[in-house]
């Protein structure tokens, strides 16, 4: 727990401190009438006095309250404390999926497929959802703009959660710009078209989802490099290396892959409800289905601490 943070904030008992991105630092906390558990996620104290940052933080909850899907992280409300902003989240019992790569790869083991299609299923349900809720003034399209591992949470029951919608409300209002020479989003999941500052449409996001795919079927990350900008410049020209897989399936996978992460957004799939299908018809091929049982397996034994 921060120093600075006391151990109750409003209606809250603070009770662990879970991470901390770019923007805001996230806590388990309790309500003290009834001892329900959420998350608290609290703007960081360097961006407290900022305007730009107060408003893209209170525009993330009014966005994420509008939001309610299942395969998305609710949000229940903001309010501020003394100098502090903060959004009140569902409590997810579980882990992010890049916590659960990292922690399979320690055990020298790749995602069971069934697994994976379990996480892909329930992302590109939240994607469909998101890209067909028109909202804002002028019911632009919403596109996340950072579909990452650490913002794909999967729970213990084998549920699939996407979460953190801040540049998502950000692209809603244009004149909320990001700081000069900043790029904003997580660079080795973005698409081609982010990479070099384009405008984004949903096949950004479709994109984002198939580096995620590759990643969990190959174990490693389809962009890697020491040095960002050669990161970025392999993002840009969509350079991966092929699928490397021991199953007679591979050639599927990678039609499937090569499909959502094409270079160009006229190539990719046109909706996130057309990549779920053809994944779904991937399935029925190579005879793997989505399964929660087994993707609760997989968290619950990456989650076990002996003693």
């Amino acid at each position: 727990m921060p120093e600075s943070m006391p151990q109750e904030v409003g209606e809250y008992e603070l009770l662990e401190h879970i991470a901390t991105g770019g923007m805001a630092d996230i806590f388990r906390a309790r309500l003290l009438a009834g001892g329900d558990l959420v998350a608290l996620k609290r703007l960081r104290p360097q961006h407290s006095e900022n305007p730009a940052f107060i408003e893209r933080f209170v525009g993330e909850a009014k966005l994420g309250v509008k939001l309610r899907h299942p395969n998305i992280v609710r949000t229940v409300k903001l309010f501020k404390k003394g100098p502090d902003y903060f959004i009140v989240q569902e409590l997810v019992d579980g882990l992010s999926l890049a916590a659960l790569l990292n922690l399979r790869r320690e055990m020298g083991l790749a995602l069971p497929q069934s697994a994976t299609m379990q996480i892909l299923a329930g992302l590109l349900s939240a994607l469909d959802y998101v890209h067909r809720a028109k909202l804002g003034e002028t019911a632009v399209t919403i596109v996340h703009r950072d579909v990452s591992p650490g913002n794909v949470l999967v729970d213990r029951q084998g549920g699939v959660k996407l979460t953190d919608f801040g540049l998502a409300e950000a692209s809603l209002h244009p004149e909320l710009k990001a700081e000069r020479g900043v790029l904003a989003g997580t660079p080795a999941y973005m698409s081609p078209e982010q990479v070099v500052g384009q405008s984004l449409d949903p096949r950004s996001d479709i994109f984002s989802a198939g580096t995620l795919l590759y990643e969990c079927l190959a174990n490693k990350p389809p962009f890697e490099a020491e040095v960002e900008y050669d990161l970025l410049k392999l993002v840009k020209d969509a350079q991966r290396p092929p699928l490397l897989l021991e199953d007679t399936g591979v050639e599927l996978w990678e039609a499937l892959v090569d499909r959502a992460m094409a270079p160009l957004p006229d190539d990719r799939f046109a909706t996130a409800a057309g990549f779920k299908r053809t994944l779904l018809t991937v399935g029925e091929k190579l005879g793997v289905a989505a399964d929660p049982e087994t993707l609760a397996e997989t968290v619950a034994a990456a989650l076990w601490e002996p003693g």
